[in-house]
């Protein structure tokens, strides 16, 4: 009896034992298996969340731009330029975050000196719209009802503005050295996706027929749209280089542009001395500031990159930045009812 009663106690230890066994075993395939989805979902934290920002996207010198700078950027082409195409094309920030520090890099050479804070303090007053002989408390103020309009701070907000008139100063050299007198063109054009009609104007423009007039009267342009006025060639864009060497009165082949537009235009007059105005000292200014950056841009500036998880990642910033700012208007409309 006493042994039936041992080895019942004996089978019951054994199933304990077994039991506990498997439950161990249980306990840790569950552990491994939560180990792996946290390992999983950290390393899609990381992927999409830590690593993406820190990305670099552009070098120029020595200063790296990640993908958060690239976000910033873009946030105050949308907010403060209203520059919307961004939105869809965050790599088309790129060059200008590299033209802008290339300026912080290079302008001295020019001549031009650093922006001064009094420069800063004059350009933030005129965006703000305080008078410059306003008190520093309404100045302070204004701009800090000013800048609650944008999802940037202080810093990043002003790294932008200084450039700018960093970017002005630069222009403004340049300006300084154009010559009094120049090459100009005197442009008259009309842009169409209807080239039967377009070829047809050629035609009778050749023929004798006066440019302005006969594209009004076919409904090409409209009044005050087909005089460009006069124009330095050498600011022409580089589709329309073929304008550069028409006489008086010649006519242009009909030039394809990129988003699949036609243009055709007419020489109406060419100047080779002709006085520049100050619109056009600063146009050619701003071309001739331009071409030296992308002189700059061959020795400086080392290839881009935007990879798929940063590119996603900025456009979510973006977005969001938008959304935030549409939510807080119409709870604003809402207070306002």
């Amino acid at each position: 009896m006493a042994t039936t009663r041992s080895s019942r106690a004996a089978d019951r230890r054994a199933r304990q034992e077994i039991e506990g066994r498997t439950e161990r075993r249980i306990y840790l395939v569950v552990a491994v298996v939560g180990a792996a989805v946290l390992a999983i979902i950290a390393a899609g934290i990381i992927l999409t969340v830590v690593l993406p920002p820190r990305s670099t996207v552009v070098k120029v010198g020595d200063r790296e731009f990640t993908a958060r700078d690239l976000a910033t950027r873009l946030k105050y082409a949308v907010f403060v330029e209203q520059n919307s195409s961004v939105v869809t094309d965050p790599a088309g920030g790129i060059p200008v975050l590299t033209r802008e520090e290339l300026l912080r890099q290079k302008a001295g050479e020019l001549g031009v000196t650093d922006v001064t804070d009094e420069e800063m303090t004059k350009e933030l007053r005129k965006r703000v719209g305080v008078a410059e002989d306003a008190s520093e408390d309404n100045f302070r103020t204004a701009y800090e009802g000013y800048l609650k309009r944008f999802p940037l701070s202080r810093d990043e907000f002003e790294a932008v503005v200084r450039v700018n008139v960093l970017r002005q100063k630069a222009a403004d050299a340049f300006k300084a050295k154009v010559p009094e007198t120049g090459t100009q063109l005197h442009i008259l054009g009309v842009t169409s996706t209807d080239r039967e009609q377009l070829e047809a104007l050629r035609a009778a423009v050749a023929g004798g027929k006066p440019f302005e007039a006969e594209a009004i009267a076919r409904g090409l342009g409209k009044e005050g749209q087909v005089d460009f006025s006069w124009v330095d060639p050498a600011s022409l864009p580089e589709g329309r280089a073929s304008l550069r060497t028409l006489k008086a009165n010649d006519l242009s082949e009909l030039i394809v542009d990129e988003r699949g537009g036609i243009f055709l235009a007419q020489i109406s007059e060419r100047d080779e001395n002709r006085k520049y105005d100050e619109a056009m000292k600063a146009q050619i200014a701003n071309r001739q500031l331009l071409e030296w950056i992308k002189q700059q841009e061959t020795a400086l500036v080392g290839p881009s990159s935007l990879s798929g998880s940063a590119k996603s990642w900025v456009e979510r910033q973006v977005k969001g930045a938008l959304a935030d700012a549409t939510r807080k208007a119409q709870e604003a409309q809402q207070v306002k009812k």
